[in-house]
């Protein structure tokens, strides 16, 4: 019984420290449906993301990548640039 009121007590520290995490699986999932592939993008422990799009990507792509990431609940907040350089596809 104690075992399971502690794993109850700390259940809300585990859920808060995936944040990162389900933020940058939401914005890969956004980012490959909306084909801008030539980006660069992390996530902080908040799950706030930071983005870099590669100097390829139309600005409109980049408008449209946005409004689905403000819009994403596991996403909470975005920060970002285009920039000069060819980034790698992400995979």
């Amino acid at each position: 019984m104690k075992a399971l009121i502690a794993t109850l007590a700390f259940l809300p520290a585990l859920a808060w420290a995936d944040l990162a995490k389900h933020a940058e699986y939401a914005a890969e999932q956004i980012l490959v449906e909306e084909n801008v592939l030539n980006v660069y993008f992390t996530a902080n422990d908040d799950g706030r993301l930071t983005l870099l799009f590669g100097r390829q990507i139309a600005d409109w792509q980049i408008e449209a990548v946005l409004k689905r990431l403000n819009a994403d609940p596991a996403i909470r907040g975005v920060t970002h640039a285009k920039v000069e350089t060819d980034y790698c596809p992400i995979r």
